[in-house]
């Protein structure tokens, strides 16, 4: 866990125009839900939603724990909003209407620790909580993922902070990585890939082999594409995000990521941006390669 102190606050001067009640409702309606099945109370008017920059739209839970079931509120809280946006991400399928699912989540947890309390907040992609409520990672994986951006403050009423998944445009890199999974299924390297993660929970030293393999095969046979779409060449924190996501997508039935594909495609394009034609145009080219 990092432990960080006055980072830089993300202000309002980094926040656009707030989004609707319309487009926020129905998903505060489903995480509604989901949480009343633990037994856990949402505080409706403390949640917030806003489109920052890199065209990210981030959802921020602050929530409250007692001195020793913080990690356990934490993650409930992750799982119900990973199945909110699961239920709207399978709702929206096949719809040409807009429906807001934020890229980025946060958490801040007050935790009766210290003079004042403590303050632990954490940030992730919007799919990395999808997976941990479908099951694709567990309690310790999705834990150690989440950590990865925690700050924690004391004393201090408010968050000071900068993830650096604040930094990226995270639903570019969410296309990116589903239209390379679709395009890969069926590669006896992934597969072999695929094969090793099955058993990376059980043989000791497996998960880092499995990643560093990942990483290398990103870079071997992506990196060039990466760097025409994104504009420049991809650092290696940036390629192990594309490449967990990608790793994720493989997994699935080809019809699967087709579908995540579209959505992901339609819902950067309802943002205002353009599909990057390259990655057509990239792939067009291998595929006359390879026949």
């Amino acid at each position: 866990m990092r432990f960080g102190f006055a980072f830089l606050f993300l202000s309002l001067t980094l926040a656009k125009d707030p989004l609707s009640r319309a487009q926020t409702r129905p998903l505060i309606s489903e995480l509604n839900k989901q949480m009343s099945y633990f037994r856990m109370e949402l505080d409706e008017r403390s949640l917030s939603f806003s489109n920052i920059e890199n065209n990210n739209t981030l959802f921020t839970m602050p929530i409250k724990s007692r001195r020793n079931n913080y990690e356990e509120i934490i993650l409930l809280s992750y799982g119900c909003i990973g199945r909110s946006i699961q239920n709207q991400l399978q709702m929206n399928t096949g719809t040409k209407e807009f429906m807001l699912i934020p890229s980025i989540v946060s958490i801040d947890c007050t935790i009766p620790l210290g003079r004042d309390n403590t303050q632990l907040a954490t940030s992730i992609n919007h799919k990395t909580a999808v997976q941990f409520a479908e099951g694709l990672m567990s309690s310790q994986e999705f834990w150690e993922e989440i950590m990865n951006s925690a700050e924690t403050s004391s004393n201090m009423n408010m968050i000071m902070r900068t993830p650096a998944i604040f930094m990226t445009d995270v639903d570019f890199e969410n296309l990116i990585a589903a239209r390379i999974a679709l395009e890969g299924k069926g590669n006896p390297k992934i597969d072999n890939i695929l094969s090793l993660a099955s058993k990376a929970s059980y043989v000791p030293g497996l998960q880092s082999k499995l990643e560093n393999m990942l990483v290398d095969h990103m870079k071997t046979k992506h990196i060039s594409l990466m760097t025409r779409v994104l504009g420049y060449e991809p650092a290696e924190d940036q390629i192990v995000r594309i490449g967990k996501q990608f790793f994720y997508h493989a997994q699935k039935p080809y019809i699967e990521v087709k579908e995540i594909h579209i959505s992901d495609s339609l819902r950067y394009v309802w943002k205002g941006n353009k599909y990057p034609q390259v990655l057509d145009q990239h792939y067009q080219a291998y595929r006359l390669e390879q026949d």
